[in-house]
């Protein structure tokens, strides 16, 4: 019966969030950490790490990672699919009747109303992370977060490169 239950709980996350897997945290968080107590929230961050450094998108990792710490390899199956399936049955519905969506005012003033919400889901997700993951040296994280954030918005230098700079400044200072 978990495994049911594991599966519809991503299943909701991915069929009720807009705008990819950093927008999804807040809600995975309330829901399995907060509500449900599925994970503690020190775990739910280092999924959270884990997710950002891993290949592939961020709520398909979170998923699977924690699927399969709840139930080993047939809860990250499910738990993943249980993300994965809304996006893939709108997705495909809407590939079905695009020209209909395209010309469809509601549709349109719905998305002009969701894209709004998306930077600060964002947002959330960023704070979230700072205020729980980041204790004693958040002024270090925040200039992290800052120069990357100008140096790959302004000088067009591959992020990638930045994060590994980041990572050996790291290890320089916090030895």
């Amino acid at each position: 019966m978990i495994l049911i239950r594991l599966f519809f709980e991503f299943f909701k996350i991915g069929l009720f969030t807009f705008g990819g897997g950093q927008a999804m945290l807040p809600i995975m968080q309330r829901e399995l950490v907060t509500n449900l107590h599925w994970i503690s929230m020190n775990n739910f961050l280092k999924f959270v790490s884990i997710a950002e450094v891993t290949p592939g998108p961020v709520a398909l990792n979170m998923g699977t990672f924690i699927g399969y710490e709840l139930h080993g390899i047939s809860g990250a199956i499910l738990s993943t699919g249980g993300v994965v399936a809304p996006s893939f049955l709108i997705i495909l519905l809407i590939a079905m009747l695009s020209k209909r969506f395209r010309e469809n005012k509601i549709y349109q003033a719905f998305m002009k109303g969701v894209r709004p919400v998306l930077p600060a889901l964002l947002v959330n997700a960023i704070y979230l992370i700072i205020l729980e993951g980041f204790e004693g040296i958040l002024p270090l994280y925040l200039m992290a977060i800052i120069t990357f954030l100008i140096i790959s918005r302004f000088k067009k230098i591959n992020p990638i490169l930045v994060l590994l700079g980041m990572g050996f400044i790291g290890i320089l200072i916090l030895k």
